[in-house]
């Protein structure tokens, strides 16, 4: 039955005409790159496949059926990771069933999952392919909730996008094996407090969390305003926040939007060395900083308050262009910080 059930892949930006089958080519001895709908067959070429470490995936879905069986496949294997890198998309079946089954489960900035509920060929939601979904998700450590709601919520001719940052918040991203901190709260809590129009709770030195520390950072993903001038703004909540960012059990995405919005407000954020400590949060992997506009929002105003104006211009500039690849606009703040490195590199050339 599930053979029958195809995902229907519904693409914001571009029309895509899905004619081939999924194709598997090797990026280097240990990734294997997994690109085009899935289709009759694709499961058996992948099983065929030599050991490998990665898999890069760029696919709008396709057969519920084929993509579990490889994910089946996946888990034989034991010790395949699964990547979204940046301009690519991984959506439906995709997301739903190869992306989940990694062991470890990275999007990049700049990368994007597509969510959404099955269809049967009538276009009906399909309840028998939703519930293998969720299985397979849930036995890989997606939390339940996340996709019972995502299953619940959106239709099958509805796709919801979602970055890296919603990965990771809405639990669907996995750092490591052993990473259990990505368990979708924080998300779920931005909405269900934007539902309810309620205000985060200060921040204190005994409350501080990732959730909390990030729901009032004034440039954060999951910002509610409080209404407050001073929002944020208190050496106990700066040092609250110093210490979640700094903690390797912090989310990855999460402890960079933390850092960047104290590069931007903590006088004494130089202590932190956060451009050092951005860099190892990411480990290093110059492909996503690349693609971080936070990232170079943290270099530039680390190297604004070094005394690197010229060099701070280029790096926010970048950031500049970045976010706006990822969003069509950028803040005003972050533009405002552009024009006061151009400022300071006029009067220091």
């Amino acid at each position: 039955m599930l053979r029958r059930i195809a995902i229907i892949a519904i693409f914001l930006l571009a029309e895509v005409v899905a004619v081939d089958a999924m194709t598997f080519s090797w990026r280097d001895n240990s990734t294997v790159y997994a690109s085009g709908p899935i289709e009759e067959g694709d499961a058996a070429q992948f099983e065929a496949l030599r050991t490998f470490r990665t898999l890069e995936l760029d696919s709008p879905g396709g057969l519920v059926g084929e993509a579990l069986r490889i994910a089946k496949n996946m888990d034989v294997r034991g010790s395949i990771g699964t990547v979204v890198k940046p301009g690519q998309s991984c959506a439906s079946a995709c997301a739903m069933a190869l992306f989940v089954s990694g062991k470890t489960r990275i999007v990049y900035w700049g990368g994007r999952l597509g969510i959404h509920s099955c269809a049967s060929p009538d276009g009906a939601q399909a309840s028998e392919c939703n519930q293998a979904m969720a299985a397979n998700a849930t036995a890989h450590g997606v939390p339940w909730a996340v996709i019972e709601g995502f299953g619940n919520y959106t239709k099958p001719t509805t796709m919801m996008w979602i970055g890296a940052e919603e990965s990771e918040c809405f639990g669907f991203m996995k750092w490591s094996a052993e990473d259990t901190e990505n368990n979708g709260l924080a998300c779920f809590q931005l909405s269900l407090w934007r539902s309810l129009n309620r205000k985060p709770a200060e921040v204190t030195a005994e409350n501080a969390n990732d959730i909390s520390c990030r729901m009032n950072a004034p440039t954060s993903l999951v910002h509610i305003s409080t209404g407050d001038e001073e929002q944020g703004f208190s050496a106990t909540y700066r040092k609250a926040c110093e210490r979640i960012a700094s903690d390797p059990k912090t989310p990855k995405y999460a402890a960079i939007d933390i850092i960047m919005w104290l590069a931007l407000t903590d006088p004494d954020v130089m202590a932190l060395k956060p451009g050092t400590l951005m860099i190892r949060i990411l480990n290093g992997d110059k492909t996503n900083i690349g693609n971080c506009w936070k990232c170079f929002t943290i270099m530039g105003m680390t190297k604004l308050l070094h005394g690197y104006p010229k060099e701070a211009l280029e790096d926010l500039e970048r950031a500049v262009n970045l976010v706006k690849r990822d969003t069509g606009s950028a803040p005003k703040w972050l533009t405002s910080r552009v024009d006061v490195a151009a400022k300071a590199a006029k009067k220091n050339p």
